[in-house]
């Protein structure tokens, strides 16, 4: 079947294959063909190791949002994809957990 091509593997339903009476093969994806396909672009998380999280993490609990120093901690990402990263990451409960140990420096 044509999807094959794009999202493999398909389960084909339960209709047969009858033009006179207007049934096809209905297609339906598989979350798991999905996500082995060749041609799905990883999502922004998935291209950032642990280690690089972690040491975003830390630079982001000294710098907050200066991305560019950020940036140069990472050592491995741009400034745009620790933006890009910066506000996946803000959406996940990661984030929800870590701002709740985050203590900001008080100057006095």
């Amino acid at each position: 079947l044509a999807s094959s091509i794009v999202l493999p593997p398909v389960r084909v339903g339960p209709y047969g294959d009858v033009p006179l009476l207007g049934s096809y093969p209905v297609e339906q994806p598989t979350a798991l063909g999905y996500l082995l396909s060749p041609l799905r672009r990883p999502t922004v998380i998935e291209n950032w190791n642990p280690r690089e999280i972690a040491l975003f993490e830390a630079s982001l609990s000294v710098h907050g949002k200066l991305f560019h120093v950020v940036s140069g901690h990472v050592g491995t990402k741009s400034t745009k994809e620790v933006v890009e990263f910066y506000y996946i990451w803000k959406k996940t409960a990661h984030y929800r957990a870590w701002k709740g140990r985050y203590r900001p420096l008080i100057m006095e």
